[in-house]
């Protein structure tokens, strides 16, 4: 016998009053993004920045760029583990159940409690952690005769550390943005669990306000120094690609500037694209009070969606823009085929060299 819960108890908030058509369409969109684009995604994005960190972690690569570079390779490395992070603890967001009912106390109804705050930190540090490195190529492009002041390895990673914490510290409140009700079904023999949403210390004023701080820390100031940062890289890279026309002189392909430069403004433009759209959407909605609307759930999930792509293609970004990332990542996958390959042809020339010369 199916279990219905009794209607409005323990506090409840009444359901939303969504019409059939409304409840067809957003069930169909949310089935095709969460039941199947969201753990493809994720599981992309798990394989795609575990071989980022394989790659980035090798001390081959890390010789190979210069002092002042290496700043900006550590914060790939933080990126690439956030970005894992992510993906890791977005996941299981595909087990939960379509209403807003658990059967059991189990570990999906305690993720479904504390899944927001730990996803959060994650964006959080992804997003500073790319304005940090946005930091790090304004300083080594606009102002290099400082960079090697301003910008050094141990400071880097005080900064990727100092993230890391902030991000953590910021979201504890959304720990506490959940509770569990127990809701008796209509045969009086059992119970399900329910999670609602409670203001921050039980005060509204307080909840928005807490809300609007993490909308401006977290959304608005990222994105107003990513867009002033490349402002002022792409116009720089623009002039000097004038004046390397003007006397005719030509740039190295090679250069690992050249390709970390590059690779930044492409994570920046699709942040601005995939991930900026969604947390602002996202915290309008709810200060607002206009997330119970039909047409902004329907969206959200697209955005929700679009968020999760961002964590997850940096490595076909790495893959396309980054000729030594190709070439690791190709000795990595090939690397025993290639070396059976040649231990076996080391083996014939040499069975080849023993062998006498036959005479007529």
């Amino acid at each position: 016998m199916e279990c219905v819960p009794i209607g409005n108890e323990s506090g409840l908030a009444p359901p939303v009053n969504f019409t059939e058509a409304q409840k067809r369409v957003l069930k169909d969109i949310s089935n095709v993004f969460y039941n199947y684009g969201l753990p493809v995604v994720c599981l992309f994005g798990i394989v795609g920045n575990i071989l980022n960190l394989t790659i980035l972690t090798r001390r081959k690569l890390q010789k190979s760029y210069r002092t002042v570079e290496q700043a900006a390779y550590v914060c790939l490395i933080g990126l690439a583990l956030s970005d894992l992070m992510f993906c890791v603890f977005a996941f299981p967001t595909t087990f939960l159940p379509t209403g807003e009912y658990y059967k059991t106390k189990g570990f999906i109804l305690y993720y479904g409690m504390y899944s927001t705050a730990v996803i959060n930190v994650f964006i959080m540090s992804s997003t500073w952690l790319t304005v940090t490195m946005a930091t790090e190529r304004y300083i080594a492009i606009c102002h290099p005769l400082n960079s090697k002041l301003l910008m050094t390895l141990s400071k880097t990673k005080l900064i990727i550390v100092l993230v890391y914490l902030v991000s953590v510290a910021f979201n504890i409140p959304v720990l506490w943005r959940y509770q569990i009700h127990e809701v008796m079904c209509e045969n009086m023999t059992s119970k399900v669990y329910h999670l609602i949403q409670v203001p921050l210390c039980n005060s509204n004023m307080l909840d928005d306000g807490y809300r609007v701080l993490w909308a401006i820390v977290g959304n608005f100031i990222p994105l107003i120094l990513l867009i002033g940062f490349n402002i002022c890289i792409c116009y720089k890279i623009h002039k000097s690609y004038k004046l390397r026309q003007k006397f005719h002189c030509e740039e190295d392909p090679k250069d690992s500037s050249n390709t970390l430069t590059i690779t930044l403004i492409v994570i920046v433009v699709m942040f601005f694209i995939l991930v900026a759209p969604s947390e602002i959407v996202l915290h309008i909605a709810q200060i607002t009070k206009s997330d119970s609307d039909a047409t902004y759930k329907a969206i959200e999930v697209v955005m929700n969606f679009m968020q999760s792509v961002n964590f997850s293609v940096n490595f076909v970004l790495y893959c396309i823009i980054s000729p030594y990332f190709r070439k690791t990542l190709r000795h990595i996958l090939c690397c025993d085929w290639y070396n059976n390959r040649r231990d076996s042809y080391k083996f014939s020339m040499t069975d080849c060299s023993k062998q006498p010369l036959q005479g007529p």
